[in-house]
């Protein structure tokens, strides 16, 4: 079976183009759909979540990079997570047969160039388009550890998104954007052990400070049965961000965790810190991507069994 897989776990590996179609995978779709068993984890609101673009890809041909950009499909509009580094996103919807007509709004989870990227494309295809945000995605932002030092916050000027039809919506604060789907506002840091990552730079001037990424936010997707939260990378750390959705929504169960988790950077004891937490938390569905990781990603499966799925471009999560 075909995979294209994001081969060297560093911070920001290059593109990798998936792999031709092929007879075995035709085989092995007929029998195994990528709808990651279609399960429906609880009665109650349903929400599709369609994996656009992801450091890995599943067949048939669908396109991976070092990015994210994920479609919420819930009963009243359509919401784009992120648009990913622009190769992929747009490619893997035409695939998945998804048109951008009822999409409502594009929300920036953060200002890394991995997940804005791809603005234009999606622009091309849908404007004009609100774009929900924190005002610093706009910063100067830089990846620096030695000797390296190279920009990694979005590529792009505000005007210039602007004369293609973006329409910025930048608050600090926490905002329905659809109907039952909050974007969180600042994410307060409460843990003692999500310190975030010390590599990670803001340039004022010619001086460089680590970035505190308070421009992290994620989406709580809300109903009676519980919270999905929904995560761009999660600087601001993952229980962070589940404890403030709990606090935002009032509503304690969380039914799913989808996203990127930012654990294959933090070390081992953040990551035995969030498993103990999690185990706490007890979501019925983790669907981690992206620059999680694969080594956290299989101590992940370990610990949680069927309840994790690392995630990848091509699926569909129905919740």
């Amino acid at each position: 079976m075909p995979w294209a897989i994001c081969l060297k776990e560093s911070r920001h590996c290059a593109l990798l183009a998936a792999t031709t179609l092929k007879a075995a995978a035709i085989d092995y779709l007929k029998d195994h759909p990528r709808f990651l068993r279609n399960r429906r984890i609880v009665k109650g609101k349903r929400v599709q979540i369609f994996v656009l673009s992801d450091n890995t890809a599943g067949p048939p041909n669908f396109l991976a990079e070092h990015g994210l950009s994920l479609l919420i499909r819930s009963e009243a509009d359509d919401l784009l997570l992120d648009t990913g580094q622009g190769t992929a996103a747009m490619h893997n919807a035409e695939i998945l047969k998804l048109s951008l007509d009822n999409l409502r709004a594009l929300v920036l989870s953060h200002g890394h160039y991995d997940h804005t990227m791809g603005l234009p494309q999606v622009l091309a295809r849908k404007s004009p388009l609100k774009i929900y945000a924190h005002p610093d995605i706009f910063e100067a932002k830089y990846y620096q550890a030695g000797e390296i030092s190279r920009h990694i916050g979005m590529p792009y000027r505000r005007d210039y998104l602007e004369s293609l039809g973006a329409d910025f919506d930048l608050s600090y604060s926490p905002r329905e954007v659809t109907p039952g789907v909050i974007l969180s506002g600042e994410i307060p840091r409460v843990t003692n052990f999500e310190t975030g990552d010390a590599n990670l730079k803001v340039k004022w001037g010619e001086a460089f400070e680590i970035d505190p990424l308070l421009d992290d936010q994620a989406l709580f997707v809300t109903s009676p049965d519980g919270v999905i939260v929904i995560l761009g990378c999660a600087h601001a750390g993952a229980i962070n961000t589940i404890r403030h959705a709990v606090e935002i929504t009032g509503n304690k169960k969380i039914r799913a965790v989808v996203g990127g988790s930012h654990l294959l950077f933090l070390g081992s004891e953040q990551l035995q810190r969030t498993v103990e937490e999690l185990k706490l938390i007890n979501p019925e569905l983790m669907a981690f991507s992206h620059c999680t990781g694969q080594a956290a990603a299989r101590r992940l499966s370990q610990e949680f069994g069927e309840t994790f799925v690392f995630n990848q471009t091509g699926n569909v999560i129905n919740i």
